[in-house]
């Protein structure tokens, strides 16, 4: 009789407990994408889902649950408190989906902020870490309000993993950058830039949407060189991060488009200097062989790219 009793007191007291964390979480800023601006103050734009909005709890693909909101401080917390007393919420990064690092880390360094995200405000470290292009504000990136997906950060997220699925950027996380950090290396970040003629992309009146420019390198906390497309491929092949992209390659004057796969790319002494070998294998888009010929002029493309760097 005293073991069912105190089976059942805990089963109460593990049912408070859900209710309780459920409320909590109900009064809670949800943010889904996070930009961060730095010029002698941070600068924090974030869209973030709130429960009690328009939608009436539930997520809403028009927008209307999702809501902007700035913050500002001399730290990164200080920025997020900010926000908090905009929404009049706590915030919550958990589940946040995608963070731009934007003008300003290129002479100050971003990895007090990084670490504040993970050991602070419980960022997950699977969330992707991206850049914007110079001259680009994150905030201005973050505001574009994408008619695809079901939250502001879906459709730059997607353009980051199909990028990287095909080997041409990076898809790099926070642990990735602490991780390399710690390594004492050098990471990649995928480069986004507001572009035109995205007509049914945004919200957007003038047709502004993001794309894919290349990549930004991040060392010691800082960003560093920028690289347009293809040095981004070739640099994803050249240091392993790839083995695999989609090449366009000319036969003749026809200009033909193949998948190069189980890429290697080595650097060898060859008579006091060194000599970059690179081989591979291809196919078509369908998955069919190539031909001698097509080969050979696929191989000779690949090779033009990785000496772009």
């Amino acid at each position: 009789m005293k073991k069912i009793c105190l089976v059942l007191a805990l089963a109460a007291l593990l049912a408070l407990t859900g209710c309780s964390d459920s409320t909590e979480l109900g009064n809670r800023a949800i943010i889904q994408a996070a930009a961060v601006d730095y010029d002698g103050r941070y600068h924090v734009c974030a869209m973030l889902f709130s429960s009690s909005g328009s939608g009436g709890g539930t997520i809403d693909a028009s927008g209307e649950n999702v809501i902007r909101v700035n913050g500002q401080g001399e730290t990164l917390s200080e920025a997020i408190d900010d926000i908090s007393l905009v929404d009049g919420k706590r915030i919550y990064m958990c589940e946040t989906k995608l963070l731009i690092l934007g003008g300003g880390f290129e002479n100050a360094n971003a990895l007090d902020a990084l670490k504040t995200l993970y050991f602070d405000l419980r960022c997950s470290l699977n969330m992707p870490v991206c850049c914007v292009e110079k001259n680009t504000s994150a905030e201005e990136l973050v505001s574009l309000q994408f008619t695809e997906g079901i939250t502001s950060a879906d459709k730059p997220l997607s353009l980051i993993e199909n990028a990287n699925n095909m080997g041409v950027s990076p898809k790099t996380t926070l642990l990735d950058l602490l991780a390399d950090n710690a390594d004492g290396k050098g990471s990649l970040l995928p480069m986004l830039t507001i572009a035109e003629n995205g007509s049914g992309m945004t919200n957007s009146n003038d047709n502004k949407t993001a794309v894919l420019s290349g990549s930004k390198g991040f060392s010691e906390g800082y960003l560093r060189s920028a690289y347009n497309k293809e040095k981004t491929a070739a640099i994803m092949l050249i240091s392993g991060r790839s083995d695999k992209i989609t090449l366009n390659y000319f036969l003749g004057e026809n200009e033909r488009t193949c998948e190069a796969y189980c890429v290697k790319v080595t650097d060898e002494e060859y008579h006091g200097g060194s000599i970059r070998r690179v081989s591979a294998k291809f196919r078509t888009r369908s998955g069919g062989h190539l031909s001698a010929d097509e080969r050979k002029a696929a191989l000779s493309a690949l090779a033009e790219l990785v000496e772009t760097v």
